[in-house]
């Protein structure tokens, strides 16, 4: 299952968008990303602490569930996936 949440994470990271400081929006980071799986993989985390944390975020949209990312391993690849990604390079140089 982390190989899953990784892979999943790392290719929605080389077309997510960042704001102008390149920094993800937690918004963007929304269980829907893994698909029909998102509550198995909700529920993985759950029982294994330490790979995503699930909160609850309120804004303009309403309330909304989203995760942030606490496995070094999966952090670095999503790092370095992000580094590639020509949004994220674009804005990085803009200012």
């Amino acid at each position: 299952m982390k190989d899953f949440i990784k892979a999943a994470l790392v290719e929605k990271f080389k077309t997510i968008s960042t704001d102008r400081y390149g920094q993800v929006n937690p918004f963007d980071l929304r269980p829907s990303i893994f698909g029909e799986r998102a509550g198995e993989v909700e529920a993985y985390c759950k029982e294994n602490k330490g790979i995503l944390q699930f909160s609850t975020y309120g804004g303009r949209v309403g309330q909304y569930r989203a995760f942030s990312i606490e496995d070094k391993d999966i952090q670095n690849a999503c790092r370095l996936s992000l580094s590639e990604n020509v949004g994220y390079l674009n804005n990085m140089k803009g200012w």
